[in-house]
């Protein structure tokens, strides 16, 4: 496109980054992550079921998040017994109970019949939030998998029903006719890139560039998790520069970048782009005779790609609607007050005891609010990196797929045999063997 597309406060091209250029060297690292093939993690923080390697886990887990509240919880218990010894009435042991007849125990006592009240609330509402946010979390996981498996099912359509060359009489196949090939390798590529593209676009520091790539082995002091804008891929993948990154590593050709730019839309909308272009190739490779398939063929082949629009649009639809502000306050406060109150409330039964008590209480109820809010974050927006689904996997996975499985799995077409190889699984070699399971088979009859 001419230059004065690229001019400053022109709104037919508002969503640009304002500034696209980025420090020597990341365009090739986010070159290598649009296209890479092989997933260096996990795409969720795996786990070992045994007791003793789950007591050992510190990084992303609650006992991370909670350090800081139960020190505090602990510390203003200690305060409180200090401040009991200081003005009560009457004196006891250091281990010891208060006395119950101290009037300023007494003044505690009371206070520890509230805190019950508080506490029932507490753990009543807390299970509940803590049950819809997994739910939040699962819902966009499996979306995030649908999304994979609905651009799986357009590449292995397109591979399936594209035109082979030349066909023997037992149905052997060298491979795609020409036209078919080059159409299966169109789509595949910008199905696969339309999937990068979303991920690109998507406000998430799981990427493998903003959180390193760490895997859950690793060893490491400080993985400045943080919404650091420099680490934002979408702004600079998707610039003019990052595309034309794109051209020249092979994955987009010169015309689909100047198409894209003269579309005059958002970066953030170049996937919808893409995957509009696949249909449009599709249907003329189907009028053209390149795809073969009737009407129930083209039927499927659009429903696949309608439900790939669907996935894209839901996972930012959960995003946006992922928990009112109300519900999150209401919780956050009832857990506050609740770990906040117990130092007063529990040492007129426990004494000192209570200053233990009151760091396991926090680190329960804090971990259960603070774990419950990882899971309404999936992608580490906001500070929670134990939870997240790393998006440079799902991307990874997908360009195997969407690029070489079903392509390949479609390149030759072996002989087909007459007689194929016999159930050797079951114990059934021979006919003979057959018969005597299934006397009432019309072969065996005729035999």
């Amino acid at each position: 496109p001419p230059t004065p597309l690229y001019l400053p406060g022109n709104d037919a091209f508002r969503g640009l980054p304002s500034t696209p250029g980025w420090r020597a060297g990341r365009f090739n690292e986010l070159t290598e992550w649009a296209t890479n093939e092989a997933s260096n993690r996990p795409v969720v923080c795996e786990y070992q079921p045994d007791g003793l390697w789950l007591w050992t886990k510190w990084r992303g887990t609650v006992l991370e998040m909670t350090i800081l509240p139960v020190l505090f919880a602990m510390t203003l218990c200690l305060l409180v017994d200090g401040g009991a010894h200081a003005l009560a009435e009457t004196t006891w042991p250091y281990w010891g109970v208060p006395p119950v007849e101290d009037p300023l125990i007494r003044q505690l006592s009371g206070l520890g019949a509230l805190w019950e009240y508080n506490l029932t609330l507490c753990t009543f509402i807390l299970t509940f939030f803590t049950q819809q946010a997994y739910a939040h979390y699962t819902s966009v996981y499996f979306t995030t998998r649908r999304l994979q498996g609905r651009i799986n099912d357009v590449c292995l359509l397109l591979a399936v029903g594209a035109r082979r060359g030349d066909v023997a009489a037992d149905g052997a196949s060298s491979g795609y006719a020409d036209e078919a090939k080059r159409l299966v390798t169109l789509g595949s590529r910008l199905a696969r890139l339309s999937h990068t593209f979303f991920w690109a676009s998507t406000r998430t520091l799981s990427n493998g560039v903003a959180d390193g790539g760490v895997a859950d082995g690793d060893e490491v002091d400080d993985l400045g998790f943080a919404n650091k804008e420099e680490d934002a891929i979408g702004p600079k993948l998707l610039s003019p520069e990052g595309l034309q990154g794109l051209v020249d590593v092979g994955q987009l050709t010169r015309n689909e970048r100047d198409a894209l730019l003269a579309t005059r839309l958002p970066p953030s909308q170049y996937a919808f782009i893409l995957l509009e272009w696949v249909g449009q190739y599709a249907m003329a490779g189907l009028e053209a005779g390149t795809l073969r398939g009737g009407p129930g063929f083209e039927a499927e082949l659009f429903k696949q790609l309608t439900q790939v629009r669907a996935e894209l649009f839901s996972i930012s639809d959960f995003a946006a609607g992922r928990m009112p502000l109300a519900y999150v306050q209401l919780v956050q406060v009832l857990v506050d007050s609740l770990v906040l109150l117990a130092p007063l409330a529990l040492y007129a039964q426990l004494g000192r005891l209570a200053i233990p008590l009151c760091g396991l209480l926090t680190l329960f109820f804090k971990g259960l609010l603070e774990l419950s809010k990882s899971f309404l974050d999936p992608f580490g927006n906001e500070g929670f990196p134990g939870q997240n689904i790393r998006v440079d996997v799902l991307v990874s996975e997908l360009n195997f797929g969407a690029q070489s499985r079903w392509s390949a799995a479609g390149a030759v077409l072996p002989t087909r045999d007459a007689d194929g190889p016999r159930p050797t699984d079951t114990g059934i070699r021979y006919q003979s063997d057959l018969c005597a399971a299934w006397p009432e088979v019309d072969e065996c009859r005729a035999a």
